[in-house]
């Protein structure tokens, strides 16, 4: 059994279900996930007040989530346990120079810089749009075959640990171009509507982080994160049609993990998850 630790220090929409998509029905036997979280909150004050909670449980691979794993609250985290655990860095940022000097450490990282940052100015954001933007990004990212990319490389990860052999960690900077055309779409409309759909959801962490931190005026602040927001549920509602173009096929691909965390293959809604022959 692989044991899994997930550090979750701030928030991004990964943050929410990247433990739960490595065991969706919770019938997993080879696996064994634990949370251990500082909500939104990552400074490194926050970061240092998980690492009594994190040096109690036993881990065979340790997953950090992270808004710009530049920070230096996530930093912490890496330094303290990247020559303790192979450990996975999960963000929607993180810069060139960061990234080499992960490599070179050995410290894998899965950035996903279509897990835009949200309109967080006081006088536009409370919990019910805080909600509706990270729903609106999970459909996305649901559809458009970014959950499925990652748990792709996750359980790449997890196989290479139950075998006993060292674990070659990934080191990617997604893009929306390599996300849509590894997923196996069967409508030829389905990936440039999801590459949409993705592109749009990075516009608007670029325009979410213009409101927030460069533009000065209150009224112009609002309008641009309003906008951002606006973006994101378009964003969802093209993904949702990406979705219903492969079902009028009946070419939804899913693919289960069984017991023994074996992912399983089918295609036609009728079909039975089978092993891949």
């Amino acid at each position: 059994m692989v044991k899994i630790t997930f550090v979750k220090i701030g928030n991004i929409t990964l943050t929410t279900l990247i433990d739960i998509m490595l065991d969706e029905r919770a019938s997993r036997t080879d696996v064994e996930s634990t949370v251990i979280s500082s909500s939104t909150r990552m400074k490194p004050e926050a970061a240092e007040r998980l690492f009594p909670l994190i040096d109690q449980v036993e881990t065979d691979l340790m997953v950090m989530i992270s808004p710009n794993a530049n920070d230096k609250g996530p930093q912490l985290v890496v330094d303290k346990y990247k020559e303790k655990y192979p450990l996975i860095v999960v963000s929607d940022a993180a810069d060139k120079e960061v990234r080499e000097k992960w490599k070179e450490e050995g410290v894998g990282y899965i950035i996903a810089p279509f897990d835009p940052m949200i309109g967080a100015k006081r006088d536009f954001l409370d919990p019910t749009e805080m909600c509706l933007f990270n729903g609106y990004i999970i459909t996305a990212f649901s559809t458009c075959g970014v959950f499925a990319y990652i748990t792709d490389l996750l359980d790449s990860v997890i196989d290479q640990l139950k075998k006993g052999e060292k674990s070659s960690l990934p080191t990617r900077n997604m893009s929306s171009i390599g996300v849509v055309t590894s997923y196996p779409f069967a409508n030829p409309y389905s990936r440039p509507k999801a590459m949409a759909a993705l592109n749009i959801l990075q516009d608007a962490g670029k325009l979410n982080v213009n409101g927030c931190f460069i533009e000065k005026t209150r009224e112009r602040s609002i309008i641009k994160v309003n906008a951002a927001h606006e973006m994101v549920r378009q964003a969802a509602k093209i993904a949702d049609e990406v979705r219903e173009l492969e079902k009028t096929t009946d070419h939804v691909v899913r693919n289960p993990h069984g017991k023994d965390g074996e992912i399983l293959h089918k295609k036609h809604f009728f079909d039975e998850a089978h092993k891949e022959q």
